[in-house]
């Protein structure tokens, strides 16, 4: 159960690379955006950077990439910047925006997941507002880099609240590939 006073959005998506470079495009024209990769393998044992891109955060660690909030805050203790990028010696992160990739496996398309997370006692009204500003520009960039997913399972019953890109719904639509959100009952995409 989330701390009192914490805030918690959360999506379920599926997403190919081509969407989450869309999105990350879309996170861009709205924010300042910063990525960190984030490596497989128990914590501190990698190395973590800061990217210019979402594709370059992913292409790093492969599995998730992370954006700080607010935007333009400097990177957590030990990330180096990649490819030139320069730190911001700013403010500290508040909170911290997860993309989780989706992926293909035993013959399942798994969904990822967008997700954002802070504590409002913990970061103040002011910094509070400001990461409810940016974190609503951050879903306002997933609108519109995505779909919504309305799902069927094999009894017909629907489920909705997920969201797909172009190239994964076309990807879906073209090889009847089942979806899978969290390792439940598989699902087929309705038109």
């Amino acid at each position: 159960m989330p701390h009192p006073g914490s805030r918690t959005r959360s999506t379920d998506l599926w997403l190919l690379p081509e969407d989450e470079a869309l999105l990350g495009r879309r996170i861009a024209e709205l924010l300042p955006a910063a990525w960190l990769c984030s490596q497989p393998g128990p914590a501190g044992s990698h190395r973590v950077h800061l990217h210019a891109t979402v594709e370059e955060a992913l292409g790093c660690g492969g599995v998730q990439a992370f954006l700080p909030l607010p935007a333009g805050s400097a990177a957590p203790d030990g990330v180096e910047p990649a490819g030139g990028l320069v730190a911001d010696p700013g403010s500290r992160p508040a909170a911290i925006v997860q993309l989780l990739r989706s992926r293909v496996r035993d013959e399942v398309f798994e969904c990822g997941r967008l997700a954002v997370r802070w504590s409002e006692p913990a970061v103040g009204p002011e910094v509070h507002r400001v990461l409810g500003g940016q974190v609503a520009e951050v879903w306002r960039a997933l609108r519109a880099a995505t779909r919504p997913a309305a799902l069927a399972d094999a009894d017909g019953r629907t489920s909705s609240g997920t969201r797909i890109g172009d190239a994964a719904r076309e990807f879906v639509a073209r090889t009847g590939i089942p979806l899978a959100r969290h390792g439940g009952p598989h699902w087929c995409l309705v038109r």
